[in-house]
């Protein structure tokens, strides 16, 4: 889903398509700290919290639809501690 600052601000969307309405639920892994998954939506956000150092974070997102079927589907997001983009020392 991308690469973001640690202490930001996320928002990101995952979307599947079927029947309406379709929900949304974490079925293994692990968020990034502060972070949620609106489960009518599909909008993982929050304020990041907790990192200290750069990180990868890994988990399932299952989607059902109103005949119940489902699909899964990985993402990862990786959460970056540091000056990227900033001066820094070398």
């Amino acid at each position: 889903l991308g690469t973001f600052s640690a202490a930001s601000s996320i928002s990101s969307t995952v979307t599947a398509t079927g029947d309406a309405p379709i929900t949304y639920s974490k079925t293994s892994g692990t968020f990034p700290g502060g972070l949620s998954l609106n489960t009518s939506t599909g909008v993982i956000s929050g304020t990041e919290s907790g990192a200290t150092a750069t990180t990868e974070y890994s988990f399932t997102i299952r989607a059902t639809d109103a005949q119940s079927q489902t699909a899964d589907r990985a993402f990862t997001m990786t959460i970056s501690v540091g000056a990227n983009g900033a001066t820094q020392f070398n």
